[in-house]
């Protein structure tokens, strides 16, 4: 029997502690005098797929040339953790989400290493909390680092038995709640099937992923309206989606540019979302992308929000170590041990307004 199935798993967040401190201030927007979360400081948000971080020990769930590697151990691995603690330090976001992360552990693994790096114990400062999702059988998932509570977390998973060919492994949508001063924001963090494969021959389940967020994001905006943030690597470029990118006769776009659909083969439905890539005018907003192949720049990692939020700067964060002097991803090498990811990290500074 032909058959779509979609599986929500209720997960739990969990308590860190340790410290940091500091802020990045970019561009303003002329919305900036809407009512606004919290004490008025807008939220800072860091998205960036890691490449493959696992922990230094080979359980058997890595990929092959981790578990085959003598260039991989513990020792590798602690080097690795002290560069993206640094990462951390450095960009200084409010909420970090985390693609390509192998277990729970390394969540405790980076607050153990940011509290033993001689920061100050300031909790108000510090990412106390954390969630970590990933599927049965996968060899790595999404992590959350937040200096605000979350909680009510969700897996939202697919089973597709309508064509005739197997699903291939996919990645669930990770959802959850930050709560900033008694405001919600609504995270969607995102992992979508890989181009591996033959892109042709695996748009089809990326077409599926994407039909699961945007009907999770139409029944969330129908009871409450509430701030929606949606982020990760979708092995889709932001060209790539269905866009509305028109700025006739000097008409600026206020909103929307984007349309993610649903409701199965027909895509009958969808629901409007800004994707940050794009300025007001259908402008890149970075002559960079976040992923860089064949020498061309690809936005295939995307930051998208709707709801009751303002978005006040987005970019690419290319800068030394973990970009080179041109810019472009530096990756990690398994057998120099020198690198961090061939993604850049994303960074969008967002305001929460009333509803």
């Amino acid at each position: 029997m032909k058959h779509l199935r979609v599986f929500y798993t209720v997960l739990a967040a969990f308590l860190l502690c340790a410290c940091s401190e500091g802020c990045l201030v970019q561009n303003k927007s002329l919305q900036e005098e809407k009512t606004v979360s919290g004490d008025g400081t807008p939220l800072l948000i860091a998205n960036w797929n890691l490449q493959t971080f696992f922990d230094g020990k080979k359980d058997g769930c890595e990929y092959k040339e981790y578990q085959k590697s003598s260039d991989w151990n513990e020792e590798t691995y602690k080097v690795r953790l002290e560069r993206l603690c640094d990462f951390i330090n450095q960009a200084d976001a409010d909420i970090y989400i985390f693609e390509e992360l192998e277990n729970e552990a390394i969540i405790y693994d980076i607050s153990n290493q940011l509290a033993g790096a001689g920061h100050n114990w300031n909790q108000r400062k510090f990412w106390n909390y954390s969630v970590f999702q990933k599927q049965e059988g996968s060899a790595i998932g999404i992590g959350i680092l937040s200096r605000y509570p979350l909680d009510n977390v969700k897996a939202h998973s697919m089973d597709i038995r309508i064509h005739n060919k197997s699903q291939p492994t996919t990645r669930a949508i990770l959802e959850v709640q930050v709560t900033v001063q008694k405001k919600p924001l609504i995270i969607l963090a995102n992992h979508w099937k890989s181009k591996s494969g033959g892109e042709a021959e695996t748009e089809i389940w990326r077409d599926w992923q994407e039909s699961i967020l945007a009907k999770r994001i139409n029944e969330l905006l129908n009871e409450d309206n509430p701030a929606l943030l949606l982020c990760g690597d979708f092995n889709r470029d932001a060209v790539d989606f269905v866009c509305n990118l028109s700025n006739q006769k000097g008409y600026r776009k206020e909103y929307a540019n984007t349309l993610l659909r649903y409701a199965g083969f027909g895509y009958s439905d969808y629901v409007d979302v800004k994707n940050l890539w794009f300025t007001d005018y259908g402008d890149y907003a970075s002559p960079k992308g976040s992923y860089f192949y064949d020498d061309e720049w690809e936005r295939i990692d995307n930051i998208l929000i709707s709801g009751s939020i303002i978005p006040i700067s987005f970019t690419p964060y290319a800068i030394s170590p973990w970009s080179s002097p041109q810019g472009h991803p530096i990756p990690y090498k398994l057998y120099t041990g020198l690198g961090y990811s061939d993604h850049l990290p994303l960074l969008a500074r967002v305001i929460l307004i009333d509803k």
